[in-house]
């Protein structure tokens, strides 16, 4: 777990990189940015830092010596020597810039910053946060001349939106550090998106309990979908009702226990055995070690909450949505599905007692 809520910006330098593939080139900045405007260093900070919603970590690897990952090591230099982050944010741009081959990589400001006060499983860690900007938007502009409004237009960047970052914690330094990640322009597995974290960072996942528990109900997520619905006849609702359930297990407990889990959510015999080869299966494609057991996360189970599907979406452009709380599951027991011969269609019966 991290938190960056209240992290203070020792050092900013901003760079530009371009498409290596295009010859486009970088611009290495003279110095380290002075700041000397406080609303300015709070919207860099809400830019860079406001987007590391999701508390996933993960550390830098290499396939024969951790030694020989470029980021790896300029960031350890930069803990170890605070007074060179400069260098070493200009050996991180020369990286980046050798990474920026793929055609599709758009070339954009890089921002190195050094960071204070970042809290990393309760304790105060510094860090390092590199980020890209990648997209600009159009704005207006109003200017107020002797009450004389003229409108004009330019391009920004949208501080709500960062495109590509990560924040490197001075933990763990032996295993890889700890780092958080965040690529909103390319969410998708092709080479465009892979190129920040797979070719520039080079990060695997750490496997704590945050990352067993929000695979752990990915998995169940694609069984109720791919599985449980197809094999068992089992209706959206039916889907909706075993998410749930599992929910409720993980949020009600503090370890994961797969015999607990098949009992208390699975019940039937046949549907555990489908589950638990399911499991294996799953774990095996995703290339993660097979975890019968694991302390619980409890903001991982805030986040797949969050996320899970629970709309019904019918053919008729009538779409459903469930709300559960994250303790019950009652109000799936207000709905009734059917079947009108008559006129040859499924229906929902929904029970209530008045509208809201």
């Amino acid at each position: 777990m991290f938190d960056v809520a209240k992290a203070k910006m020792e050092q900013l330098v901003i760079h530009k990189v371009g498409n290596k593939l295009k010859d486009e080139g970088i611009v290495i900045s003279p110095a380290v940015c002075r700041l000397a405007d406080g609303d300015v260093e709070e919207l860099l900070l809400k830019y860079f830092l406001s987007s590391f919603r999701e508390k996933l970590l993960y550390k830098f690897f290499h396939d024969t010596d951790i030694h020989l990952n470029e980021i790896y090591m300029y960031a350890a230099q930069a803990f170890i020597h605070p007074a060179d982050f400069y260098q070493q944010s200009v050996n991180i741009l020369r990286h980046l810039y050798e990474k920026s081959s793929h055609p599709q990589i758009k070339g954009g400001e890089f921002y190195a910053a050094y960071f204070s006060n970042c809290i990393v499983d309760e304790q105060a860690v510094e860090a390092i946060g590199l980020f890209k900007t990648e997209r600009k938007e159009h704005y207006l502009k109003i200017a107020n001349s002797c009450n004389e409004f003229r409108v004009g237009a330019d391009v920004g960047i949208n501080i709500r939106k960062l495109d590509k970052g990560c924040i490197i914690f001075n933990t763990e330094s032996v295993d890889g550090f700890r780092v958080a990640i965040v690529d909103n322009v390319n969410k998708g597995g092709n080479n465009e998106a892979l190129y920040w974290k797979e070719e520039f960072l080079r990060l695997t996942d750490v496997q704590n309990s945050y990352f067993h528990t929000k695979n752990c109900l990915a998995m169940c997520q694609e069984f109720a979908e791919t599985i449980y619905g197809p094999v068992y006849q089992a209706d959206k609702k039916d889907q909706v009702v075993f998410m749930n359930e599992a929910i409720t297990y993980f949020n009600c407990n503090n370890e994961f226990h797969l015999d607990d889990f098949a009992r208390d959510v699975l019940k039937a015999p046949e549907l555990v055995e489908q589950f638990k080869e399911h499991k294996e299966l799953y774990e095996l494609n995703q290339g993660v070690p097979q975890a019968a057991e694991f302390s619980i996360s409890g903001p991982a189970v805030k986040t797949a909450r969050r996320k899970f599907n629970n709309l019904i979406k019918l053919d008729t452009g009538i779409e459903i949505k469930i709300k559960a709380a994250a303790n019950e599951t009652g109000n799936i027991e207000y709905i009734e599905r059917g079947n009108d011969e008559a006129k040859g269609m499924n229906f929902y019966k929904i029970y209530f007692n008045s509208e809201e």
